[in-house]
């Protein structure tokens, strides 16, 4: 599978992100209709209050990952189960690096913690629906989603991407939207020690 991915960030200030991109009850009821819904540790409903646990942080600072597809791999996904199975094996790759990453941040930002892009894919079958605790509670991290958050707003207002959606083949890309809460923007310089900075977008 041939692609590449490029990394764009941003920082905003808590409070102007969720009046601007939160939208509990609209999007929760999209998560309702999810087959990951209360399956996935890292997926609504949730068992804290939102508001308690997001007021600590004043900052957020947002993660674009835009995955290209070259042409080769869109050609050889011609029929529904190959753009099915590539699709998300491309995805699923690079969300579960990224989010490494992410926690390799934490370590160097005090006080901060990353949020995901869509469910926890950590382990093949998620504890959640047998009511065991998570497996691997030091790696996962909640969706921003999760928390009701407009992905296809912010890919669109603060990186000025439209997302594109597997249709009838490949889309030219796709993309992921993280976070990592604090109390301070991150500087450019520790995106790049991570590895989640390019030049372009």
């Amino acid at each position: 599978m041939g692609y590449s991915v490029e990394y764009r960030s941003d920082h905003i200030e808590m409070p102007r992100f969720r009046q601007k991109y939160q939208d509990r009850d609209k999007f929760m009821a999209f998560c309702r209709e999810c087959p990951r819904y209360d399956s996935l540790w890292s997926c609504p409903p949730l068992s804290f209050d939102v508001d308690t646990f997001l007021e600590p942080y004043t900052w957020i600072n947002v993660l674009c990952a835009k995955i290209r597809l070259d042409a080769e791999t869109i050609r050889t996904a011609d029929t529904a189960e190959k753009i099915k199975t590539i699709g998300w094996d491309i995805v699923s790759a690079v969300k579960l690096d990224t989010d490494e990453r992410l926690r390799e941040m934490e370590a160097q930002v005090p006080e901060s913690l990353s949020l995901s892009s869509g469910g926890c894919s950590l382990c093949k079958s998620c504890t959640r629906k047998s009511g065991a605790p998570c497996r691997q509670p030091d790696k996962m991290r909640y969706s921003l989603d999760a928390f009701g958050f407009d992905l296809t707003a912010i890919t669109k207002d603060v990186f000025h991407i439209d997302i594109l959606w597997c249709r009838d083949s490949l889309p030219e890309y796709f993309t992921l939207i993280h976070g990592l809460l604090a109390d301070k923007p991150v500087p450019e310089k520790l995106w790049r020690t991570v590895g989640l900075y390019s030049e372009e977008i």
